[in-house]
């Protein structure tokens, strides 16, 4: 069994159009039209057996209707991270009521929501988050489509886990593309998660094996971000890694998410 725990998902009518602007606006590729439907096709293309999906909102008023619409989406291989904004009344009982509907985490891209991951106004997030066990998703790094300032750059993230040391965060991308020194200094061994969405055929070959040797093994998650990368060629590109056995990379491929996200 394979894990996917960073994909993206949108509206089969929305899908083409977000898709080409952020080609144009970021000069990023995208390998399907983005639907439900085309994810499902490149799992079966790739030997992925569950992916996770996520879409995120930079407002409060804007979080339901997202949940509704990744809730509709759940289906066998496919389940829901939610879109969350600081300003949700009721926020600790709203994600409760979203992890009694098979939500499996949270999904921030503060960068698109215009706050630090350190911000206090995420406070209340991180500790509803913490208090219910649920994990969240940071994009961590550069948005390539986005300019500066990075919001989540590792030090911040490091910031927020000493303020919230039993949240169960996830740094997407390695910690961030192009951020790898600082995700050394600020991230490895500590008890932080690392996604490789997107960055692991960017990394250099050097810098990936020291990552995953300075960083304990149970806390790296195999994604893909998923339509922006073709799930087969990295997961063809995972397997052929020369410095993981492969009881290694079962656990990160299976095993951690499954531990994780109590699958």
């Amino acid at each position: 069994m394979v894990i996917d725990i960073h994909t993206h998902v949108f509206p089969r009518e929305k899908g083409p159009e977000i898709l080409s602007e952020l080609s144009g606006r970021a000069e990023i590729e995208h390998y399907s039209d983005g639907s439900v439907e085309s994810l499902l096709h490149s799992m079966e293309q790739a030997g992925i057996s569950l992916s996770l999906v996520s879409r995120i909102t930079t407002r409060a008023e804007g979080v339901p209707s997202i949940n509704a619409w990744l809730l509709e989406c759940r289906r066998e291989g496919i389940l829901p991270m939610a879109a969350i904004h600081p300003g949700v009344p009721d926020l600790e009982h709203y994600l409760q009521t979203l992890q009694s509907q098979g939500f499996k985490g949270i999904k921030l891209h503060l960068d698109y929501q215009g706050m630090y991951a350190d911000d206090p106004r995420m406070y209340p997030v991180y500790e509803a988050a913490q208090s219910l066990k649920l994990p969240i998703l940071f994009h961590a790094g550069l948005d390539r489509g986005l300019p500066p300032p990075v919001r989540a750059t590792p030090e911040r993230l490091l910031n927020v886990h000493r303020q919230f040391p039993n949240l169960k965060m996830i740094a997407a991308h390695m910690g961030g593309e192009d951020n790898y020194e600082e995700t050394e200094t600020y991230l490895l061994g500590r008890d932080v998660y690392l996604d490789t969405a997107y960055v692991l055929r960017i990394m250099r070959i050097g810098t990936l094996k020291r990552f995953f040797s300075k960083h304990p093994l149970e806390k790296f998650l195999f994604g893909t971000d998923s339509p922006f990368t073709d799930q087969a060629t990295e997961l063809d590109y995972f397997q052929r890694l020369p410095f993981l056995t492969q009881d290694e990379k079962d656990k990160i491929l299976e095993g951690n998410a499954s531990t994780l996200f109590h699958l």
